[in-house]
């Protein structure tokens, strides 16, 4: 039975002789006063800083409102004794209310922390409470920062106040033996109150030195309110280094900023442990320095740590609750009422002295004070706070009597009372229980009737301590199927004959709702919402719900859900759902995370993950050209990827290549070069229709594949396809292919036809011929003539000629000219001299290669004539003319050993195995042999007394 206190009962049966040994421990040391060590460093001010003090631009991490040019007071020391407590104060100056100071430490071992931002300190004394003669100083909140060495501050304003006598304060109290070894907290109630009083440890238990309390307790007439305060403190702090801290602070507040003791009343850590702080009596009204303006009559109860930045514990939020709860009870002070509290002006006040305020009477800092205080985390706990504290207070309790009495169809329904209403046990609520019920209420919820399957499911869940809280409804009967219903503050429990009693709530309960509830096609639920790593899902007749903060609450069901489980639910490669189930023409389906479950009813439900999904998505999905897919995806044959089938295509897939859709005669002819395994490899993109619309293609790794249908179906290896396309591709000279590629003899290269022209191409690169160059190519031998393999493609020159280097020479064409084919040295002479851009022009014939082995070729500007011994040698102009005159290399001058060479007076020469041929524009071009050459040779050639021939040598 629930509620039942069990006694404990000692009975000792002896019989016969028992000997008992003592049994000694050491006793727990006791709490004594600690004497906490101080030091303090001078800053100076912003206009004069002193010591190691500096001023420089901007703090080192940002600062909310602060600019990076803004002035910045600054120190650092690591020659300081240690210290676990760190604090900055200045002279009190009403007009310094923003300052802003950044702050890490060095541990032992010289580790620097994070930088930690503190603000001003917003508790403090109100202007009456200041004792003549006493140095009231303003400062930041103390920072916890646990055993440290080194310290470093950045100290700035935001509204450009300048604060003076700045000084760092390093506070070190040193551990107690008693501090890990507290006992029970010593104050444990007091006669005083009508309730009893939550344990408070004592400010003797945290070592508390009252030497250094400078100020006797003030008094003020009653307890008006309650004031909740973070100390905006570190919240990385252990339970045994609450007593340490606890010391520290109070150093810092009676010491540092001359407040004579601890600011706060009580002060509450994030385990729930209420701790004594302000001297004078807890039970008392003595006033604190907590809520500047606002502390008289108030009581300050402050959260240990800094919850503008960390949730709250609900140990805490407990504890705070019954100590005000406690508090209150004393001086009648309901927690949900309001009261007027006039304002003493001062410090972060945000009200005038002598302004009245109406507040509630149990309201945060920031109520009174411009400040953050209690947190973004902490304030929002204050109607809890408030709600825990009437239950606690016992005011809800009546409620509970209220509605039974008043409510006869409730009287009917529960039967007669078998335990009178009380209290439960957080104190947030009361109950009682009754023949065939109960009755719970909160002050937030009300009274409600809760009771048969629902009352059990209830109370298996932990009562109102448990997930779901109070009820906010009664119990609910005569759903469908006879089923009942409740709804509480965390969800709500359905039950029916078929599933039980089962708990629903968060989203999946929205979800559901928003389905009809039991009315809709889900039905009710199978099972409780069940919490699964990332979410929660909950089983209903009709199928399920599952939720994620990812993907939102999705209803799933029929074949879809099936499959979805059969890959293991959220858990498998799908994850979580992203949509409800859907219906659509002729099927349904659900997109997860990782893919898809489309189904249909001549396919069945097939799971397709993210990737193939997508692209059958960008193909117009079940209505496009594949339809539904007919299987899951598998390996492919070469074991390179995975594949697809729909209903109308394929659809494959690898890492390296994504997902690309291949269908019709493109597929056929790559799988029948051998596929993935092949040395196309993978598919890179969709098969796809060409510009022109004539033509079906697809791209792989290591080539493509063309089909046409007069030119037929072809596999075109990487190294052509890149060089078809920079012709042109299709729409280039080159036109369709019209064969694959064909290795060559030696194995080295390969060649594809197309309808104007040919590719030739090793696995690295391709040459394009086509037109003239590759009619002379042919003509010449192709592969297997002088020429060999084509080194560049066919190229078009700026004149409209075109030409293509070889392995064994060059072919060049004009519609002039012709194509000719140009090799050996021949062709390298005429390079030298600049191709067809020099003086010879393009060439008019191939090189020729005579009987003794002589070659030449003639050309547009001249000719190149080529021997073993001479090299190659050009002719141009006149002096080219008169040499094939006379007969050319079959003439007397035989073959050149010369260029024809300029002179310096204007005129030509070119020397020859026979002879010479000089000339100039007066005496034209005249043959020169034998001893009459040598002759005029040995008096000066042309710049002798003779000067040039006016004729030939003639023989008579």
């Amino acid at each position: 039975m629930r509620r039942l206190t069990a006694g404990l009962i000692a009975f000792v049966a002896i019989a016969g002789l028992l000997l008992v040994l003592p049994v000694y421990s050491a006793p727990a040391p006791e709490p004594v006063p600690v004497t906490v060590a101080s030091s303090e460093i001078e800053l100076g001010s912003l206009e004069a800083p002193v010591g190691s003090a500096e001023v420089q631009r901007g703090t080192t991490a940002p600062v909310d409102g602060v600019s990076d040019t803004a002035p910045v007071l600054t120190v650092a020391r690591t020659d300081v004794e240690e210290f676990s407590m760190v604090g900055v104060t200045w002279a009190y100056d009403p007009a310094v209310t923003d300052v802003r100071a950044q702050l890490r430490t060095q541990d032992a071992a010289g580790a620097w922390g994070e930088w930690t931002e503190v603000g001003t300190d917003d508790a403090g004394p109100d202007p009456e409470q200041r004792p003549g003669g006493e140095e009231i100083r303003g400062g930041t909140a103390p920072l916890w920062t646990g055993s440290s060495t080194g310290v470093e501050v950045e100290l700035v304003t935001r509204s450009g106040a300048a604060p003076t006598d700045v000084q760092l304060d390093l506070i070190g109290s040193p551990v107690s033996p008693a501090d890990t070894a507290l006992g029970s907290p010593d104050i444990q109630d007091t006669a005083d109150a009508s309730m009893a009083m939550p344990n408070v440890y004592s400010r003797a238990q945290w070592g508390a030195d009252e030497r250094i309390r400078t100020w006797a307790p003030a008094y003020a007439p009653t307890i008006k309110a309650a004031t909740l305060h973070h100390t905006a403190d570190s919240n990385n702090y252990t339970a045994d280094q609450v007593p340490q801290i606890m010391r520290n602070i109070y150093t810092y507040h009676s010491q540092k900023l001359g407040w004579g003791d601890i600011g706060y009343n009580v002060i509450v850590d994030k385990f729930g442990r209420l701790w004594e702080g302000r001297a004078g009596g807890l039970a008392s009204t003595v006033i604190g320095a907590h809520a500047g303006g606002f502390n008289t009559g108030t009581f300050g109860v402050s959260m240990l740590g800094n919850y503008d930045v960390v949730d709250t514990t609900q140990s805490m939020i407990d504890s705070v609750a019954a100590i005000i709860a406690w508090k209150f009870s004393l001086y009648g002070v309901d927690p949900r009422g309001s009261t007027t509290l006039v304002s003493g002006g001062g410090g972060t006040s945000r009200y005038a002295s002598g302004v009245a305020v109406t507040v509630p009477t149990i309201f945060g800092h920031r109520d009174v004070g411009s400040t953050a205080c209690p947190g973004r985390y902490g304030y929002p706990r204050l109607d809890e706070i408030r709600g825990k504290a009437s239950g606690i207070l016992g005011a809800v309790v009546p409620l509970v009597h209220q509605r039974y009495a008043s409510d006869a169809e409730a009287r009917r329904l529960l039967g007669t009372v078998t335990s009178t209403p009380a209290r439960t046990p957080d104190g947030g609520g009361a109950y009682a229980h009754y023949a065939n019920g109960s009755i719970y209420a909160s002050y937030e919820t009300a009274a409600h009737v809760i009771r048969g399957p629902v009352r059990d499911r209830w109370a298996a869940q932990g009562w109102e301590t448990g997930a779901l809280g109070y009820p906010v409804s009664d119990t609910v009967c005569g759903l469908r199927d006879g089923g009942c219903f409740q709804r509480f503050q965390g969800g709500s429990v359905y039950w029916s004959q078929a599933t039980g009693a089962r708990v629903v709530s968060g989203a999946v309960l929205d979800r559901w709702a928003a389905q009809r509830w039991e009315t809709g096609s889900l039905g009710y639920p199978t099972t409780d919402v069940t919490a699964i790593p990332g979410g929660q899902f909950a089983h209903f007749q009709g199928g399920s719900i599952y939720s994620s903060q990812a993907t939102g609450a999705r209803v799933l069901s029929g074949v879809v859900r099936d499959r979805w489980a059969a890959q293991g639910w959220e858990t498998g490669s799908l994850g979580y759902p992203t949509t409800d189930v859907t219906a659509i023409s002729g099927g349904a389906f659900a997109h997860f995370q990782g893919g898809s479950v489309y189904w249909s009813q001549a396919t069945g439900a097939r799971m397709l993950p993210v990737a193939v999904r997508d692209r059958w998505a960008a193909w117009g999905w079940e209505g496009g050209p594949l339809g539904y897919p007919v299987a899951e995806l598998v390996a492919t044959p070469g074991g390179k990827g995975q594949m697809a089938q729909f209903e109308r295509g394929w659809i494959y897939w690898s890492q390296a290549t994504g997902a690309r859709r291949v269908d019709g005669p493109v597929r056929d002819a790559w799988l029948a070069a051998g596929g993935d395994g092949g040395a196309l490899g993978m598919p890179v993109a969709d098969a796809g229709t060409t510009a022109d619309g004539e033509a079906r293609f697809g791209d792989f790794q290591g080539g493509s594949v063309y089909g046409h249908p007069e030119s037929g179906t072809h596999v075109l290896p990487t190294a052509v396809v890149a060089a078809w396309r920079a012709a042109g591709g299709e729409r280039g000279t080159l036109g369709y292919p019209t064969s694959g590629a064909v290795p060559t003899a030696d194995g080295r290269s390969m060649v594809t036809t197309f309808e104007g022209g040919e590719v030739h191409a090793t696995a690295a690169a391709g040459q394009v011929l086509s037109g003239a160059v590759l009619d002379r190519y042919r003509a010449a031998g192709g592969l297997g003539g002088e020429l060999g393999r084509p080194m560049t493609g066919v190229t078009t020159l700026p004149g409209g000629g075109q030409f293509a280097h070889f392995q064994g020479g060059s072919i060049y064409w004009t519609q002039a000219t012709g194509a000719r084919v140009l090799s050996g040295a021949v062709r390298d002479r005429w390079a030298a001299q600049g191709w067809e851009n020099g003086p010879l022009g393009y060439p008019t014939s191939d090189v020729t290669v005579l009987a003794d082995g002589v070659q030449f070729a003639r050309f547009q500007g001249g000719s190149v004539y080529w021997t073993q011994a001479a090299g190659a040698r050009m002719l141009t102009g006149a002096v080219r003319d008169r040499y094939e005159a006379a007969g050319g290399p079959g003439g007397s001058l035989g073959l050149p050993v010369t260029d024809v060479q300029a002179l310096a007076a204007g005129g030509r020469y070119a020397h020859f195995q026979g002879g010479s041929i000089y000339w100039t524009q007066a005496t034209g071009a005249r043959v020169l042999t034998g001893a009459v050459r040598d002759r005029w040779a040995a008096q000066g050639w042309e710049n002798g007394p003779l000067g040039y021939p006016t004729s030939d040598v003639n023989t008579l």
